[in-house]
């Protein structure tokens, strides 16, 4: 099978000890036996709500704990998530992947599918009901009139009983989810039960040596900038573990929390918690109530629709460390390979466009979960407890980027805060007219028509997308209410009329000033008003913009005078302007926005694009709409910001 992945993690075992083993002297590799994982393979440790999720599917799967009793008690057990629509981990048990367990939403349970080597160490042990079949043996198969048993998953065996599938009991039927076509015998390792004290010695060289590795990392580091050591802390093990590596580099070091007003309240204890066990000063990024705020005028967020990230991470972000180090810091974080693609791309030193004045590092690159958990037992650090829960992922708790899965730990955990949330969903459901579903299977988590989405839509049968429709009602029942009804396009120019009137009443001194520093001339007649710029001329009168021009790179220009119109209108004064902007250019008032003197062309891109409204709403909704593509936020002609340090 071809790589994605650059770089995959590698993870050995110890067949005699029965536990894992991350970095293996080189003559001795010979000794252990190297997991077949999927990529990235990033596997971590199970923990005691893992554990319990893992029973309560295998119970369900096959109707008692016999499997789990004999063969996965005691023993050291590892997960390692794998694409899935929703959540989905191998098991590793003993060195081998003995099955994989997943959340199904449309049954709200978590659910467990044997592998091959899952498959054969059950039939050994007698510890799973069989049936034979003859060929072929395909996915959705069915297998009529030949069960009597009563457990839900079925081993599916040819005539001369070599496995070939596992199935699903429906009545007296057989359907085959899932066929064997590599037979991969399981490794024989000893019985030994394990914890993670044994694993810890078992791996201290190996450990150690990833410590070395990290610490003269960040001191060449140090030698090569002469900046202040701030630390990006999440309340995760990536940068707890980033931390303290910091901190033996550097001895003391400032933190650095930000705050989204979505966190939950295990997460905030934890960085007290850190606080209080370094004795470290603590800097909070926070954003306040801003997302409940933006909420009633972007709608829900989504995958493909972060403008939650710009007004609850990157301005706080921005905000506070412009004022606590204008010069530049070194901000060490988190952050590894194995994350994302993206991620995995990353240089080992950057600026981040959002906050360039600080210079970027990752001494943990390369380190895989295993060996973060290793290091933070081994050390005994303060880690988030939310782990020990069976959470894989920590943040913003209504991230659109968590599972469904996820989101019924939040419920079941915080009832109060996702009720607040659910009411706050299903509002925006009523006013876009969309089933049940939308909310309950988190189709609200994609604003376009995604790949995904339309995966879990495939599933339901009778709904159906119409993004043009959602994406009207989304503007006209947000707090903006504003929203184009008819677009008239041709070679030299374009006519777009809006269901009210474009420069609002009061915005009229506002509008003019913006577009006037912006660059353009601007002519008042009567109830009209005309922008002129070069070979671009555009009328707006009440409800109608009507835009001339004799090619179509000026429709960019159009873009920007459509952004201009919907920051004042729907401006949630996160100050994002105010931050990217030259000082003393920009000032916020009730209004809007206002320019204060004119800008240079990098500056005035600069102040239109880092608007959450114009990146996001305008680009996201508004043009799709005119545009009649709902891709058309990435068209080739599409200005882009240039940040330079």
């Amino acid at each position: 099978m071809r790589r994605l992945w650059p770089r995959v993690v590698k993870i050995y075992w110890d067949t005699w000890l029965n536990i894992p083993v991350i970095r293996p002297k080189q003559e001795e590799i010979d000794l252990f036996y190297a997991l077949k994982l999927t990529e990235p393979c990033d596997a971590q440790p199970a923990f005691k709500g893992d554990l319990e999720r893992l029973k309560e599917a295998l119970k369900y799967e096959f109707g008692d704990l016999k499997l789990y009793d004999k063969y996965i008690s005691g023993k050291f057990i590892l997960l390692n998530k794998v694409p899935h629509w929703d959540l989905m981990y191998e098991v590793v048990v003993s060195g081998n992947v003995i099955g994989q367990l997943y959340y199904d939403p449309f049954r709200e349970k978590w659910r467990f599918r044997l592998t091959y080597q899952g498959a054969y160490l059950a039939v050994q042990l007698g510890y799973v009901e069989t049936i034979v079949s003859t060929p072929p043996f395909y996915v959705d198969r069915v297998i009529t009139g030949k069960y009597a048993g009563s457990a839900r998953q079925v081993v599916v065996l040819d005539q001369r009983g070599n496995i070939r599938a596992v199935g699903e009991a429906r009545g007296d039927n057989i359907v085959i989810t899932k066929t064997f076509y590599e037979r991969v015998l399981p490794i024989e390792t000893s019985e030994k039960t394990a914890n993670i004290d044994l694993v810890l010695s078992r791996n201290t060289e190996g450990l150690n040596s990833l410590e070395e590795k990290s610490i003269g990392f960040l001191q060449r580091l140090s030698r090569r900038f002469n900046l202040k050591p701030v630390v990006s802390c999440s309340g995760g093990k990536d940068s707890l573990v980033a931390l303290d590596l910091a901190r033996r580099v550097f001895g003391e070091v400032e933190i650095v929390f930000n705050d989204t007003g979505l966190e939950l309240p295990e997460t905030l204890k934890n960085i007290e918690e850190i606080a209080r066990y370094y004795n470290f000063k603590v800097y909070f990024a926070s954003a306040g109530d801003i997302f409940w705020r933006a909420v009633e005028v972007f709608g829900p967020p989504g995958k493909d629709y972060r403008w939650c990230c710009k007004v609850a991470k990157l301005t706080p972000i921005a905000k506070l460390t412009r004022a606590m180090w204008p010069g530049g810091a070194l901000n060490i974080v988190g952050q590894r390979a194995y994350e994302s693609l993206d991620r995995a791309r990353s240089p080992l030193v950057w600026r981040n466009k959002w906050v360039s004045h600080m210079i970027s590092t990752t001494p943990i690159q390369y380190w895989s979960q295993l060996a973060c958990w290793l290091y933070i037992y081994k050390y005994r650090l303060p880690f988030n407890k939310l782990y020990e829960e069976g959470f894989n992922r920590l943040g913003c708790y209504l991230c659109p980027s968590s599972a469904l899965a996820e989101y019924r730990e939040i419920e079941r955990l915080y009832p109060e805060l996702w009720s607040k949330w659910w009411l706050v969903l299903e509002s925006w459901r009523e006013r876009l007219q969309q089933p049940p579903v939308w909310s309950k299977l988190g189709l609200w988590r994609w604003l376009t028509p995604a790949t995904a989405k339309k995966r879990i839509i495939a599933q339901l049968g009778n709904h159906q997308v119409n993004w043009r429709e959602e994406y009207e009602k989304r503007l006209a029942s947000s707090k903006v209410g504003f929203y184009p009804v008819r677009v008239s396009r041709g070679e030299s120019g374009i006519t777009v009329e809006f269901n009210d009137k474009i420069v609002a009443d009061g915005h009229e001194d506002l509008f003019a000033n913006n577009a006037e520093k912006a660059g353009f001339s601007v002519i008042t007649r009567g109830n009209s008003v005309e922008l002129v710029k070069e070979s671009l001329k555009i009328t707006i009168r009440d409800r109608i913009l009507v835009a001339q021009y004799p090619e179509n790179g000026y429709f960019e220009d159009v873009v920007d005078v459509i952004k201009s119109v919907y920051r004042l209108r729907a401006c949630v004064f996160c100050g994002s302007c105010v931050v990217w902007s030259p000082r003393g250019s920009v000032k916020l008032t009730p209004g809007g926005p206002r320019l204060l003197s004119r800008l240079d062309e990098k500056s005035t891109r600069i102040f239109i694009d880092v608007c959450p409204v114009s990146d996001q709403l305008v680009e996201k909704i508004v043009i799709p709409l005119i545009l009649g593509d709902y891709k058309s936020f990435k068209r080739k002609s599409r200005r882009k910001i240039q940040f330079t340090p």
